[in-house]
């Protein structure tokens, strides 16, 4: 199986990959809706919340848990939480006085001839990971800085600002991909074992399994998994594995006639409502949809 978190690889199997190349990622142009600035919050007012559009919380100081979709992990200083439209968004504050950003997101992809944004959004074949933490971390803590000034400027000019900075922390983090290991890399994280992680992962990605039995496997906390896995990959466990669901699916759709229910099972999923509504949220279409655009 080709390893999804490659991300630099641009096809697998004769289909689309699931995380898009380099060239695609970096061609991804957001505008800046919404923007509000929490310091040292105690409490979210709302354990889960769904947004119509894309939204981010990018984290300054302090912790919280997340659960979006299949994915879940921790999010501590300097980790950014993307999570999709629609998709319910649950969060639980690990300790009280968090400082985060909250941006709410539109997304296009950019002309490459032009530089321009196109007013089409990106096609069924992208999905993004739901958890980032870029490298730059002086870069980053710099841009928090200016979005904090922007925050009360007029609406027009803010959100200019406010988006030209979340792109370059975007296409700065797009870069460091490029020399980001993969598990099929040549190059191999050091850490052997969160190889044997991912392994064990893609071994287990058609069954009921996630971040609980694999710490439990590796005689680790689900938090020591999360961390570790992420310093290795760029992806939490729970990210690559929805990832290497999502891939299998999306095969499945290609080149079988299985029903949804069917592929569900095999893709480690309980029901095919579940899986449509994953993988509307992952991939951008319905299943239906996806197999109607990529059947052969």
């Amino acid at each position: 199986m080709t390893a999804i978190s490659d991300i630099r690889s641009a096809q697998t199997d004769g289909g689309p990959a699931i995380f898009p190349a380099f060239s695609s990622l970096s061609e991804l142009h957001w505008q800046v809706d919404e923007y509000t600035y929490w310091e040292k919050k105690q409490e979210f007012l709302l354990d889960t919340d769904t947004y119509p559009g894309w939204c981010l919380f990018a984290v300054e100081n302090g912790s919280f848990s997340y659960e979006i979709g299949e994915t879940t992990g921790v999010a501590s200083s300097g980790d950014l939480v993307l999570c999709p439209p629609n998709v319910p968004f649950h969060r639980t504050m690990t300790a009280p006085g968090l400082s985060f950003h909250y941006l709410r997101l539109d997304l296009s992809m950019r002309c490459p001839a032009s530089g321009t944004a196109e007013t089409e959004r990106p096609d069924g074949s992208l999905s993004l990971p739901v958890s980032i933490t870029p490298g730059d971390r002086r870069r980053l803590f710099d841009s928090f800085a200016k979005w904090k000034t922007i925050g009360p400027l007029p609406v027009p000019e803010r959100k200019k600002l406010l988006s030209h900075y979340w792109n370059d922390i975007w296409t700065s983090w797009c870069l460091e991909l490029l020399s980001a290991p993969g598990p099929r890399s040549s190059q191999p994280p050091q850490d052997e074992l969160m190889n044997r992680a991912a392994k064990l992962l893609e071994q287990h990605c058609s069954q009921p399994y996630g971040v609980k039995e694999l710490a439990h496997e590796l005689g680790l906390s689900s938090v020591q998994l999360i961390r570790r896995f992420r310093s290795a990959y760029r992806l939490t466990p729970g990210d690559y594995l929805t990832s290497l669901r999502m891939e299998r699916a999306c095969r499945m759709l290609r080149e079988t006639r299985m029903t949804v229910d069917q592929i569900a099972s095999v893709c480690g999923y309980a029901t095919g409502h579940y899986l449509s509504r994953l993988f509307a949220a992952r991939i951008g279409v319905v299943p239906s949809e996806y197999r109607k655009r990529h059947r052969v």
